[in-house]
């Protein structure tokens, strides 16, 4: 029987109509192709105060959700990511998916940051350091790699376990040592499709669910 992934979708509008869309990048698509899985979206109604228990049986039907990036954080992404910590659900946060993990065990802080080193659609951009005692260094297999970079604001601070930091001490990746898989990262690495170390994530992403 084949594996299912969850994924999150964000509001966009496009450039020539103002309604919004629910959209995914399509190297995340892309990405996930590679392997033998079902795909789901799942489309949120942000604001609706009853949309949570809407999706949660969609949420049950998955073996493991990737909460992608976007812009904005709402309260329906903390219950979310909350429900899927309490039932160890499998979870990969990329980028504002990372944020709302961090900030859901936290005082909610997210900070501007004033480098443009970290938002550039450049492949590689920094390098990122990775704790030797993390279950991301455990897949990656280098403590210290290459990643891409297109975020404007940061957390500075989790109650999650911080195991890994740019150069400028921008923080790249959380996760819960006491879970299957709950990590989060600030790049993105679904974009990094020859990459091997992407590769290596998302294969044991997939493995574990």
């Amino acid at each position: 029987m084949k594996k299912t992934v969850g994924i999150i979708l964000r509001e966009n509008v496009a450039d020539y109509n103002e309604i919004p869309l629910y959209a995914c990048r399509r190297d995340m698509i892309q990405f996930l192709k590679k392997y033998n899985i079902n795909i789901i979206g799942i489309p949120i109604i942000f604001g609706n105060e009853n949309e949570f228990d809407k999706i949660k049986e969609t949420i049950d039907l998955c073996d493991g959700i990737i909460s992608p990036g976007g812009s904005k954080i709402h309260d329906i992404d903390y219950k979310i990511v909350k429900y899927l910590h309490e039932i160890d659900k499998p979870t990969l946060g990329i980028c504002l998916g990372m944020q709302i993990m961090g900030k859901l065990f936290n005082e909610k802080v997210r900070t501007k940051i004033e480098s443009g080193k970290h938002y550039t659609e450049k492949e590689y951009v920094h390098n990122v350091r990775i704790k030797k005692d993390s279950l991301l260094y455990k897949i990656i297999g280098e403590e210290t790699i290459k990643v891409n970079s297109r975020h404007k604001r940061q957390i500075p601070y989790t109650n999650l376990d911080c195991v890994a930091y740019s150069e400028d001490n921008v923080l790249e990746a959380i996760e819960d040592k006491s879970k299957k898989f709950f990590i989060g990262l600030q790049w993105h690495p679904e974009s990094l499709i020859e990459d091997v170390y992407s590769n290596r994530l998302f294969d044991y992403f997939i493995n574990v669910i």
